[in-house]
């Protein structure tokens, strides 16, 4: 079994648990390690346990690792959530009500089969930047511990805060997206059709299902340069694709299209759309835009390398002489520092096939 074989019969099991249908049967010569070793690189193995077919259709041993992980993603959510009801009550003491990103928000806003369903990473919540220093100190106050490093003073998030307690993290936004894509995603547009939900004695908000998805496009394409690199993050489309079966016919997707449109990242958002409807069975909507072509053949060449890891160690050379042909005086960029250290980084990344 190959890699890219593994990568799209996980698809297709999220697909089937997604709209109720059936897997695929299990190919001859089935890698199992290979499966979960794509969940796991996507943080989607709780969700592939909710959705996992009968049991008999997994060897006893692959049965018990996946109940086992959706128990204990189960156990670390439960703190992470307990963690976000004091940080919450903690805000609202000092009149803020914070607007609640990506996992967190789903989860409250109960979009998933069980609350063990995602893999939580840190809480992101979205708070008035006017009230950042305030938000900050509240949650030190309550015992709350600097545990990421510093960040540049226009970041879009302030420094992380750890509940030293459950050790969940919790990053104060006051922006939705990193500043160089709040031409998508204004902060003013995104909390404007923001709906306020009690949680566990606190109050929060949740974002409507138009802006998370949003959101949930250019966290994973522009922000982390997704798009740019032909990768997706398999939990996000999932997210994506879940939102949509729950909300679609609340989505202007005309208004979307001609937002990302009119910040050149049309085709970004229609390629996206391509990848849930190609990968998890999920019908595209009509937008201006046209999805990248071959996209999902550049996916597969991007999880399933033709020549092995040196393919990337001489791809970096021919993109940067490339760029350098677009942009002469880009040259000037070896005199920084962080410019080495994003080309070691790449070169790294080169040891081993990413999914």
């Amino acid at each position: 079994m190959t890699r890219w074989e593994a990568f799209t019969l996980l698809c297709d099991h999220l697909s089937a648990g997604l709209h109720g249908g059936t897997p695929s049967a299990v190919p001859d010569g089935m890698s199992w390690e290979l499966l979960v070793e794509a969940a796991s690189n996507h943080h989607v193995t709780p969700a592939l346990a909710c959705y996992s077919a009968p049991a008999s259709a997994y060897p006893p041993d692959v049965s018990d690792y996946l109940d086992a992980v959706l128990t204990l993603n189960g156990q670390r959510n439960e703190r992470i959530l307990a963690t976000l009801a004091r940080a919450a009550s903690a805000l609202n003491a000092i009149d803020v009500e914070p607007v609640l990103l990506k996992g967190a928000a789903h989860v409250v806003g109960a979009s998933y089969p069980s609350t063990a369903f995602r893999v939580l990473g840190d809480l992101d919540v979205l708070i008035p930047d006017d009230r950042a220093n305030d938000a900050a100190q509240c949650l030190q106050r309550i015992g709350f511990v600097p545990g990421g490093p510093p960040l540049p003073a226009n970041h879009h998030h302030l420094p992380m805060l750890c509940d030293p307690e459950t050790e969940a993290g919790v990053e104060l936004h006051t922006g939705v997206v990193q500043r160089r894509s709040e031409a998508v995603i204004p902060v003013p547009w995104f909390v404007e059709q923001a709906r306020a939900v009690a949680f566990r004695g606190a109050r929060v908000r949740l974002p409507d299902a138009a802006r998370s998805v949003a959101h949930l496009v250019v966290h994973d394409q522009l922000d982390h340069e997704g798009y740019k690199r032909t990768r997706i993050d398999l939990r996000q489309l999932l997210d994506l694709a879940i939102i949509r079966a729950k909300h679609d016919s609340d989505i202007d997707w005309a208004a979307l299209d001609r937002r990302f449109g009119d910040a050149g990242a049309g085709h970004m958002l229609a390629t996206y759309l391509h990848f849930a409807e190609a990968l998890l069975g999920q019908p595209a909507p009509w937008l201006r835009h046209a999805p990248h072509a071959n996209a999902v053949a550049r996916l597969r060449r991007a999880i399933e390398p033709r020549t092995g890891a040196w393919t990337r160690v001489t791809q970096v050379p021919l993109e940067y002489l490339a760029a350098r042909r677009r942009d002469p005086l880009g040259l000037l960029n070896l005199l920084r520092p962080r410019t080495w250290r994003k080309g070691i980084r790449r070169l790294s990344e080169a040891r081993a096939p990413r999914w």
